[in-house]
C-alpha cells in the first residue's frame, strides 16, 4: 500500500454502500481510504440484477447517465408455481426509468473509477483483521499485512457476515432467520433470443419473481422464491432461501434452483441456454424489528452489515447507497466538530430513520413474522388452492359452473381449519395497516 497520512475517513469494503460514502466524504475534500479485500471490484458481490437509480442520481448528478446499463426494467411479473401449472400476473410501463439491469461487476466498477477520479484511496488485496481501539473509541485498523492505519471515522461496509461489525460490538452472532441465502447461475443467451422470449424491445428488460415450484415431494415449504432478470446477452435465476428453511429441511442449497429450473414454466425461459457462472451469498433478512446497533465511539455501520434490505422489493442496493450517503455527511460532521464519540455519530441513526429507508424496513417490519410463522399457508396451501380456482375457472365438465363454485368453497374450507383461515386472514390485515398507517 502506498504511504498515506492523515486518513479521515476508513471504509471497509468496496460495495455499494462504502463507495457512496467514500465519494459522500471526498466531494467535501475529507482524505478517504477505501480498503478491499478483494483484487477486483464487485467480483465477490452477488444481487438479482437490478439497481433503483434514484439513490445513484442523489450520489452523483448528472455523472449518473455514464453508468452502462444492460437494459431498464419495463416488465414487472410475478408467477404462481404448481407443479408445472402457472399463473403469472405481469405490468409493463413503457415509460419506466426507475431500475437498471446491470452486472456486480460493471456497477461497482463504475462507482470505485468514480471514486478514484475524485481522489479516493484504495487498498485492494488487503483484509481489516482487527480494530485499533483507544479505551471505547475505535480509532483505526489492522489489516492482514500487519499495518495500522489511523482514521477519525471508520466505516464498516464489509457486508451480512461482518466479523468487525461483531468486534466493534455492533452485532451479535447471526441466528439462522436472520438471514436467506440467495443462490445464482447466470445462463448465456444472444441478444435477440432474449428479446422474443420474454417479449421485449431494444433496450427494455424483465424481473421474474416466482412463488412456488421449489417445494420437495411430501415435505414441508421452504420460506423462499425465485427470481430471473434479463440481462443483454444472459439471464440470472435464481432463489432466495431462508438459512432456517436450509437447517430444518437438511436439503442442498443447489437443490432448490434445480427444482426451479425443472419447472417447465421456468425452463422454457431459460431453454437452451449455457450455464456460465453459479454464486452464493447470504443476504440480511433481520429488518426493522431486529437492526444492530449503527454506531458506536468512531464508527459506523451501512448497507448489508447493517441489515438493510427490503427483501420484499428485492431492494438492497438502493438502501445501501442512501446509507453510505449518510455516513459519508455524518462522518463529514463529525469532522468539522472535532468530535467522534456516538454523541455526534448517532446523527447517522437520526438522518437514516427520517428517510427512505427506515422508512421502508419499517412499512414492511411484520411481513417476514409472517411469512416464517404461516409459510404452510402461503408457500403451499394458497398456491394450490389459486391453481385449482384456475384450473376450474378455464375448464368446462358440462356439470355447471355453479356446482363447481360450491365445491371449490366447501373443499376450502374443509382442507383449512377454520382457525387458521382467521389468524391467516389476521396476520394480513395487520401487515396491511402496518403498511399503510
Amino acid at each position: 500500500m502506498e504511504n498515506i497520512n492523515d486518513i479521515d475517513v476508513i471504509v471497509i469494503g468496496a460495495g455499494p454502500s462504502g463507495l457512496a460514502c467514500a465519494i459522500t466524504c471526498k466531494k467535501e475534500n475529507k482524505n478517504v481510504l477505501v480498503i478491499e479485500r478483494a483484487s477486483k471490484f464487485g467480483v465477490k458481490n452477488m444481487y438479482g440484477g437490478a439497481v433503483y437509480l434514484e439513490s445513484l442520481k442523489e450520489l452523483l448528478g448528472n455523472d449518473y447517465k455514464n453508468l452502462s446499463v444492460d437494459r431498464i426494467v419495463k416488465n414487472h411479473n410475478w408467477v404462481i408455481l404448481n407443479n408445472d401449472n402457472s399463473l403469472k400476473v405481469s405490468y409493463k410501463n413503457k415509460d419506466a426509468k426507475s431500475s437498471g439491469i446491470i452486472t456486480r461487476y460493471s456497477f461497482d466498477n463504475f462507482l470505485a473509477e468514480y471514486a478514484k477520479n475524485l481522489g479516493v484511496y484504495f487498498a485492494n488485496e488487503t483484509l481489516v483483521v482487527d480494530l485499533i481501539k483507544k479505551g471505547n473509541k475505535i480509532v483505526g485498523v489492522k489489516t492482514d499485512k500487519g499495518e495500522e492505519i489511523y482514521s477519525k471515522v471508520t466505516v464498516i461496509s464489509e457486508g451480512f457476515n461482518s466479523v468487525l461489525a461483531k468486534k466493534a460490538g455492533l452485532k451479535t452472532k447471526m441466528k439462522p432467520n436472520d438471514a436467506i441465502l440467495g443462490i445464482k447461475e447466470v445462463i448465456r443467451l444472444d441478444y435477440e433470443t432474449i428479446n422474443q422470449r420474454f417479449n421485449l424491445k431494444e433496450n427494455e428488460g424483465a424481473i421474474y419473481e416466482f412463488f412456488g415450484g421449489i417445494k420437495g415431494d411430501n415435505t414441508e415449504p421452504p420460506l423462499g422464491m425465485g427470481f430471473l432478470y434479463t440481462y443483454k446477452n444472459f439471464v440470472t435465476v435464481g432463489v432466495g432461501i431462508s438459512m432456517k428453511s436450509l437447517t430444518d429441511s437438511k436439503t442442498k442449497p443447489y437443490e432448490y434452483l434445480e427444482r426451479l429450473k425443472s419447472n417447465e414454466f421456468v425452463s422454457s425461459l431459460i431453454k437452451d441456454g449455457e450455464v456460465i457462472e453459479y454464486s452464493a451469498h447470504s443476504i440480511p433478512e433481520t429488518g426493522y424489528k431486529m437492526l444492530p446497533k449503527l454506531y458506536c465511539d468512531g464508527a459506523l455501520l451501512v448497507g448489508d452489515a447493517a441489515g438493510l434490505v427490503d427483501s420484499i422489493h428485492f431492494e438492497g442496493t438502493n438502501l445501501a447507497i442512501k446509507s453510505g450517503m449518510l455516513a459519508g455527511q455524518t462522518a463529514v460532521i463529525a469532522i468539522q466538530k472535532n468530535d467522534y464519540s456516538k454523541n455526534t455519530l448517532k446523527i447517522y441513526k437520526e438522518m437514516l430513520f427520517n428517510s427512505f429507508v427506515m422508512d421502508d424496513l419499517k412499512t414492511y417490519k411484520n411481513v417476514i413474522s409472517v411469512l416464517y410463522e404461516r409459510k404452510n399457508s402461503i408457500f403451499s396451501y394458497y398456491l394450490n388452492k389459486a391453481d385449482e380456482f384456475f384450473k376450474l375457472f378455464t375448464t368446462a365438465d358440462n356439470k355447471g359452473k355453479k356446482q363447481g363454485y360450491r365445491k371449490f368453497i366447501k373443499a376450502f374450507f374443509k382442507d383449512r381449519p377454520i382457525k387458521d383461515l382467521i389468524v391467516d386472514v389476521i396476520s394480513f390485515v395487520k401487515c396491511v395497516i402496518n403498511a399503510i398507517i
